[in-house]
């Protein structure tokens, strides 16, 4: 790849060890179709992580390209953060080599210049992909003079070999992900399909009480007390907004399904689920977003395997499951109010639901950093893979209940881990 001098023609060659000379102009212009791509769209800390680091070696400053200065020039982080209890940086430098990896793997990609980050070192690479020989089947004579009969097994080869390379070719373009086989039932249906978001019971106050909180908590920067006007706090100032807000975490996971949907063609249809009527799910296949403020979701996963409930006696939120009720390792303590959390939870679910007669996928956390975990795992094929391992042969035709994990480090969710699959 091209490395600009730091004196000199913009155009210059690379200077770093391991790069080819291409031109800075090819190399950005690879870096804007990775960029556009569904493995980067759908994740804007890997598309900051990876331009950042791209751009900056362009540019030959690979002093920024440590640790610590990524943290805080891509994620805003302090300048003397710890780099061992707050591992963003490795985690998106791992997200973005499994990006880039999945990028590479789609033959419409085979011809472009490879973008590549070592193991170890947050230096990108870019290379031209090597050539490739393209199958000619017009290359393949239709009538030929006759030739000697030991030749003729050798025409019969030459031309098995030609359709064998088409086949595979041939497959390796049209060929689906087990992702886009999840998907498939909600993809194939005619018709929108529906989003339901979950709504959490949130509250307002009324004008005035509303400007002498927000005077109070701006201002209060020492212990003092209250004025008498807020320090308790009337109930008729109270003022319920149970269908007006949304989690961010969840907000985050319709963005990620409106890309993907949007890609194969389909609209949604998104409605809050303090709106929703059964009627409204007659009939369309249908996604619900978040767990416990989701009253759709609760009563879905009630009689499946895997459902949220909660544990009074430790003031928990938990993932149980039925075929082991002992197990109260998938809980969060106490969340609220501070979301301080070191790992939440959440379950993957897709099932064709008996009365509104149609496949309904569930996407919920205990908290929206669950959820938006869940997000993450149902648009990026890599993930998802890994169930594929524990799947029987048929599992496309089948129901499947999915909890995953995630660690939650400073308000940043880390990857989506499988903890449990069931299929019936």
């Amino acid at each position: 790849m091209a490395l600009p001098h730091k004196n000199g023609n913009p155009e210059g060659l690379g200077v770093a060890p391991g790069w080819s000379g291409i031109p800075k102009k090819a190399a950005l212009a690879q870096l804007t179709r990775v960029l556009d791509s569904a493995q980067f769209h759908s994740s804007k800390r890997c598309s900051l992580f990876l331009r950042f680091v791209v751009e900056q070696t362009l540019d030959n400053r690979l002093d920024a390209l440590k640790e610590r200065t990524l943290g805080v020039e891509v994620f805003e982080r302090d300048p003397h953060y710890d780099t061992n209890q707050d591992p963003i940086v490795r985690i998106t430098a791992g997200e973005v080599r499994k990006r880039l990896a999945q990028y590479y793997l789609d033959p419409d990609h085979e011809g472009e210049l490879r973008i590549s980050m070592p193991i170890g070192s947050y230096i990108p690479e870019v290379h031209p992909q090597a050539d490739r020989a393209e199958p000619i089947l017009a290359a393949v004579p239709v009538a030929a003079p006759p030739v000697h009969r030991r030749n003729r097994w050798w025409v019969a080869g030459a031309l098995c070999a030609v359709l064998a390379v088409a086949a595979v070719y041939g497959f390796l373009h049209f060929r689906k992900t087990g992702l886009d086989r999840f998907w498939a039932p909600l993809f194939d249906t005619p018709g929108p399909v529906l989003v339901c978001l979950g709504q959490p019971k949130a509250y307002n106050f009324t004008t005035n009480m509303q400007r002498g909180l927000d005077d109070w908590f701006e201002t209060a920067e020492e212990p003092r007390d209250p004025p008498t006007g807020i320090a308790a706090v009337p109930l008729s100032t109270i003022v319920p907004m149970w269908g007006r807000y949304i989690a961010i975490g969840d907000a985050q996971t319709l963005e990620r399904l409106s890309w993907l949907f949007g890609s194969k063609g389909k609209r949604l249809q998104v409605r809050g689920g303090r709106s929703l009527s059964l009627a409204d799910l007659r009939g369309k296949p249908a996604v619900f977003i978040g767990a416990f403020s989701n009253q759709w979701t609760m009563g879905l996963s009630g009689e499946s395997r895997f459902y949220f409930d909660h544990d009074l006696k430790e003031d928990a939120e938990v993932v149980r499951d039925r075929r082991n009720p002992g197990n109260t390792d998938w809980k969060v303590v106490n969340p609220w109010p501070y979301w301080n959390i070191p790992v939440d939870y959440a379950i993957v679910s897709r099932v064709l639901d008996p009365t509104t007669e149609q496949m309904v996928v569930v996407a919920a956390g205990i908290t929206q950093y669950g959820t938006q975990a869940a997000g993450e795992f149902l648009t990026d094929p890599a993930y998802f893979a890994e169930v594929l391992q524990r799947a029987p042969r048929d599992w496309s035709r089948k129901n499947m209940q999915i909890v995953i994990s995630a660690k939650v480090m400073t308000g940043t969710v880390g990857p989506p881990q499988v903890m449990a699959v069931n299929f019936w």
